[in-house]
C-alpha cells in the first residue's frame, strides 16, 4: 500500500513476503468432481480476491522501489529517474496479467464490493505507473509514445486517461451501490486520484461534478475517520492553488464542507501522505494532506491580492442544498 500513500520517512522492504501465495488454482477443472464442489473457507468468504490482489502486489512491489524507494536526492520528477521502457513495461505486466483473471474478478451487478475495490485499485496502478510520462507531469506540450504498441496514437497520455475514465465510473458505482463506501478507506486513494487528474484540467466538461464528488465524499468518510476531513480540504486548496475555483467560490465550499465537521479547527490531524501527486515529486513537504489543508486560507489570501481569483467568476457555485448532489 506503500504505493499509494507516499510520504518521506517510509521504509521499503527489499522483496515482497515469501510465503506462498494462497489458493493457486483458481479454475475448477472441465469435468468438475463432487470434491470440487466444496467451497473453502477462501471461497465463501473472498473468493479470489486475496490471491489476485498479492500477485498484483508482486508485480506493483518493482514500481514501488524504483520509483520512490530509489528516488535521488534533492528530489526531481519522477521521469528523471524513471525511464519510460520501465513504465511501459510495467503498463503491459498489469493489463496481460488481468486477461488471466478468474471470472470471479470481472465487474458485473453481482459483483461484491472487495471485486470493485480491486478494479479501483488497478487502474490507480496504471495511473501511478504512468503520471510521470503525461503531458501534464512534464509540462511538455509534446506527449512521449509507447513504442511496443502498434498504433501510433499510444501514448503514457492516452492510457492515463482511460483507466481516469474508468475510475470515474468505477468511483460512483462503489458509493451509489455499496454502503460500506461511507465507512472504509479501501476506495479513497481512488478519490485524491481522480481530484488530481481533473484538477487544472477544466476542458472535461464532468470536472465540477467529480471535485464535488470527491469533496462531498470526504465528508461521508469523516464519519468514521477524523482525516479524511483534512484530505478533504486539501483538495480545496489544490482547487485553489492551481486555478480553478476563485477565492470566493473556494470559501463558500469550504463553508458548505465544515458545516457538519467534526472536529475543531484547533484540533490537530496528522495526514502526512500526499495530496497533490505531481508537487510530490518534488516537494513532498508541500505536497502532503496536512501541509494543504492548513494553508487553505494563506492559498486563498494570495489568489486575491494577485487578482488571480477572478478566472473562475463566469462560473458561479449554486449555494443551495443541490450544490452537493451527487445522485
Amino acid at each position: 500500500m506503500a504505493l499509494f500513500y507516499q510520504q518521506p520517512g517510509l521504509s521499503y522492504p527489499e522483496h515482497p513476503p515469501i510465503v506462498p501465495i494462497p489458493g493457486q488454482e483458481w479454475y475448477h477443472p472441465p469435468e468438475p468432481s463432487p470434491e470440487s464442489h466444496q467451497q473453502t473457507p477462501q471461497q465463501t468468504y473472498m473468493g479470489d480476491t486475496f490471491p489476485v490482489l498479492c500477485r498484483f502486489w508482486r508485480i506493483m512491489h518493482e514500481v514501488t522501489l524504483k520509483y520512490y524507494r530509489d528516488q535521488p536526492f534533492p528530489r526531481e520528477s519522477l521521469s528523471s529517474h524513471i525511464t519510460l521502457a520501465f513504465a511501459e513495461y510495467k503498463y503491459r505486466e498489469l493489463i496481460a496479467w488481468a486477461e488471466t483473471l478468474p471470472p470471479s474478478m470481472m465487474r458485473s451487478e453481482q459483483s461484491p464490493h472487495h471485486v470493485l475495490v480491486f478494479h479501483i485499485w488497478l487502474h490507480v496502478a496504471i495511473m501511478c505507473v504512468l503520471r510521470p510520462f503525461t503531458v501534464r507531469a512534464r509540462d511538455s506540450p509534446k506527449p512521449l509514445r509507447l513504442k511496443t504498441f502498434p498504433c501510433k496514437r499510444s501514448s503514457p497520455d492516452a492510457a492515463y486517461k482511460a483507466s481516469v475514465n474508468q475510475l470515474k465510473r468505477l468511483v460512483v458505482v462503489y458509493r451509489e451501490k455499496y454502503a460500506c463506501s461511507s465507512y472504509t478507506m479501501l476506495w479513497h486513494t481512488a478519490l485524491i486520484q481522480l481530484a488530481n487528474a481533473i484538477l487544472g484540467n477544466t476542458k472535461d466538461p464532468a470536472w465540477r461534478f467529480y471535485l464535488f464528488f470527491c469533496i462531498e465524499s470526504y465528508g461521508e468518510l469523516r464519519r468514521s475517520f477524523r482525516f479524511a476531513e483534512t484530505i478533504g480540504r486539501s483538495i480545496l486548496s489544490m482547487a485553489l492553488q492551481q486555478g480553478d475555483l476563485s477565492a470566493d467560490e473556494a470559501r463558500r465550499l469550504m463553508v458548505q464542507f465544515e458545516e457538519n465537521r467534526l472536529t475543531s479547527p484547533s484540533e490537530d490531524i496528522r495526514a502526512t501522505f500526499m495530496a497533490d501527486l505531481n508537487l510530490a515529486m518534488t516537494d513532498p513537504e508541500e505536497a502532503s494532506v496536512e501541509s494543504l489543508s492548513d494553508r487553505f486560507e494563506d492559498i486563498a489570501l494570495f489568489r486575491e491580492f494577485t487578482n488571480a481569483g477572478d478566472s473562475s467568476e463566469d462560473e458561479p457555485v449554486e449555494s443551495d442544498d443541490n450544490t452537493w448532489d451527487t445522485s
